[in-house]
Parts: C-alpha cells; sequence; structure tokens
C-alpha cells in the first residue's frame, strides 16, 4: 500500500487513534503497522539462518583449498 506519510507519521497517527477516535481505522492502521514489522523481522530470521560464522578454531571444510579465513 502506498501512502503519502512516512512510517514514523503513521505510528504518530495510530498513537493518537488508541486514544479516542475510529476504531475500525486504528486497526487498519494498525494492521499495516504490524505487518511490516513482522515482514523485517522474517527478512532478519532468514538472513541469520543462512549465515554461518567460523573461527579459526573451528573445524571449517576448505572447498578447494578456497579458505576464506
Amino acid at each position: 500500500m502506498e501512502l503519502p506519510i512516512n512510517h514514523q507519521d503513521l505510528k504518530t497517527i495510530v498513537n493518537a487513534l488508541s486514544l479516542g477516535g475510529d476504531t475500525r481505522l486504528y486497526f487498519l492502521l494498525k494492521n499495516i503497522i504490524d505487518d511490516e514489522r513482522l515482514q523485517k523481522e522474517r527478512k532478519l530470521e532468514m538472513i541469520d539462518s543462512q549465515v554461518k560464522v567460523y573461527s579459526e578454531a573451528d573445524e571449517y571444510q576448505c572447498l578447494h583449498n578456497n579458505c576464506d579465513i
């Protein structure tokens, strides 16, 4: 969804609506914020699951004598 405001503005609007206002609009906008947060968390989880860190003490197998440590 393309919004003419940035996400900090959106968070401000949602916080104001939580104090009182249109309940339906509050939940629609809050869902946008929550969806974006979940997408960022999933991306970080995917990155964390693919990254492997080795040290010189680890049993790291070099492939074709091309070691990057």
